[in-house]
């Protein structure tokens, strides 16, 4: 395999960042990675790069030095505290530090620049809109003006992805806490709830990125990006169950106590409980409809989802708690 264009991937050691890393290299690119520090070492993605350049974003010093003679840039790095809604720190790292990487990437001659941001910035641009959004979707939704005013500046193409929830082994959020929970048999059936939502695989967001810099017809693009399915709470909650070999529970809570004991988790939490969730966020996104669509890349790029949050579930829960995930006909 010939060796292919230098890339730099900045949130590298993260969870998404990891798992890309690893997808650059197979596919035969030099990465270098850009983080604040190494991630820790597992047994399903360790470190796949091969040079690392620590830094933080907001140092402009420091990405040019690891901009320096890369053709494709992918932007991972930032805070993704979800469950904040004001969060200065979300909205000066996610935003000034893509400005600072956007005109690094530039001064160095950087070929594409690639951008993952997040589903939810799609509640600014008037898309699926049910809830005011916080700092977080802001500072993306934000990022996101700049990396497209920068397409096509000084020869550099640029293309947002914005992946539904990811999931994949080494993930992260509620659907890894409600994994933790389930396997500790502490969590009381959820309530029965309508409330659709979509997710990606993290294979799949890898995939789309890296068609994206081969692509020239996704400069200047922003594409929502799922594995086209919907899923349940309670779907999702049965299927942990059958995957840890034990019988899903034939009664739920009702949706009023499970809201109290989130109200419950929320005051601890705001009392100074550091271990307590934020349970009303927990609940808002239990019972928010968020369907996004992903029609516009899987025309544009050719591009179909590999699998789903079922298929991948044995995978990730034996990752999260090192259960051999059952199997049934």
């Amino acid at each position: 395999m010939s060796r292919q264009p230098e890339a730099l991937v900045t949130g590298a050691s993260g969870f998404i960042g990891r798992h890309l890393c690893r997808h650059l290299q197979a596919a035969g690119h030099a990465v270098r990675a850009f983080s604040r520090s190494l991630p820790t070492q597992d047994t399903h993605s360790p470190p796949t790069w091969d040079t690392h350049f620590p830094g933080d974003i907001l140092n402009r010093r420091a990405l040019e030095k690891a901009c320096a003679g890369v053709q494709a840039v992918f932007h991972l790095a930032g805070i993704a505290r979800t469950a904040n809604r004001r969060d200065p720190d979300a909205m000066r790292v996610n935003v000034e530090g893509t400005r600072n990487l956007l005109e690094a990437a530039r001064n160095a001659g950087a070929q594409s620049l690639i951008f993952v941001s997040s589903a939810l910035a799609a509640e600014l641009d008037g898309q699926d809109s049910h809830s005011r959004p916080g700092d977080y979707a802001r500072s993306k939704w934000l990022a996101e003006r700049l990396v497209l005013e920068a397409n096509d500046r000084d020869g550099m193409q640029t293309t947002i992805l914005r992946p539904a929830p990811v999931y994949g082994a080494g993930m992260k959020g509620g659907i890894a806490r409600l994994i933790h929970l389930i396997h500790a048999r502490r969590l009381p059936p959820l309530p029965r709830l309508d409330s659709r939502f979509s997710l990606a695989g993290v294979d799949d967001v890898c995939r789309a990125a890296m068609l994206s810099r081969q692509r020239p017809e996704a400069a200047g693009r922003c594409w929502l990006l799922t594995d086209s399915r919907d899923y349940l709470a309670h779907a999702i909650e049965q299927a942990i169950y059958k995957a840890l070999g034990r019988n899903p529970p034939r009664w739920r809570t009702p949706a009023v106590v499970f809201f109290a004991a989130a109200a419950l988790l929320q005051f601890g939490r705001l009392a100074g409980w550091k271990s307590a969730e934020s349970g009303l966020q927990t609940w808002r996104n239990m019972t928010s409809e968020r369907i996004w669509p992903s029609r516009d890349i899987y025309q544009a790029l050719d591009f179909q989802p590999a699998g789903d949050l079922y298929a991948n579930l044995p995978e990730i829960i034996q990752e999260l708690t090192g259960h051999q995930a059952a199997t049934r006909e």
